[in-house]
């Protein structure tokens, strides 16, 4: 796949669950998110840094468009629901929790048929696409 910003490319659900299901990819992936995102390299996603990077993660979605008062109810419910040490902050398995969970949501709303999408270079719905062209070429 190229790696240009955007490419267009037909999804559907299965596409996104049988990534999230390659449990060996899917971690790969989730490690690399985490990663990007933990700049400091602390071990753990506060909600500035989760604010900063989640939308390009899943662009598309109107994370970044939202209000800053609807991004901190957004944050709030992530963090009640994946922060299961309610600790403050979201670690790298916590993390791939939320990525799972948000990507089998994102893959129940394509449903079945095929949905033309643009996708942007490091989405997740790009990585499921490559990972799908990949399984295909094999």
């Amino acid at each position: 796949m190229s790696t240009s910003a955007v490419v267009l490319h037909a999804l559907n659900n299965l596409t996104v669950t049988r990534f999230v299901e390659d449990a060996t990819s899917f971690e790969k992936c989730s490690k690399e998110c985490f990663g990007a995102l933990d700049a400091d390299g602390k071990g753990g996603l506060s909600r500035e840094k989760l604010r900063a990077g989640f939308g390009k993660l899943l662009p598309g979605i109107g994370y970044v468009s939202q209000p800053k008062d609807e991004i901190n109810v957004l944050h709030d419910a992530i963090f009640k629901r994946f922060d299961a040490d309610q600790n403050g902050v979201i670690d790298c398995h916590e993390f791939k929790s939320l990525l799972m969970e948000t990507m089998l949501a994102v893959a129940r709303g394509i449903g079945g048929s095929p949905v033309l999408v643009a996708l942007e270079h490091g989405s997740l719905l790009r990585k499921a696409a490559e990972h799908e062209q990949a399984r295909t070429s094999n």
